[in-house]
This record gives structure tokens, sequence and C-alpha cells, in this order.
């Protein structure tokens, strides 16, 4: 049952990433991007999996 919070445990955390980063600067770096566009693509992936799993055994 806490799968399903998943997605928005780790947008949370990108949420708290992004303010540390804009307050560091980090924002322009190459890295700190490509960590977050990982994430969103992690948890829209995780998102849609658990759909497709509530929609088969829900």
């Amino acid at each position: 049952m806490y799968a399903i919070y998943g997605p928005y445990v780790l947008l949370a955390a990108v949420a708290v990433a992004l303010l540390v980063a804009v307050n560091r600067d980090l924002i322009s770096t190459i890295q700190f991007r490509i960590m977050m566009i990982a994430a969103a693509v992690l948890a829209l992936a995780w998102t849609v999996f658990l759909g497709a799993v509530w929609q088969e055994y829900g």
C-alpha cells in the first residue's frame, strides 16, 4: 500500500532539492538537470505502472 505514495515522496524530494539548488546556484549544472529529469521520468513511470496494476487487480 505504501508504494502508491512513491511518486509523491519523490516529488517532495525533488521540490526540496530544487530549493537547495536555487539557493546554492546549482540549477545551471548539467548534473543537476540530468538528476531532475531522471527523477521526473521515474515518478511518471512509477505512476503509470501503478495505474496499470491498479486497473488489473483493483
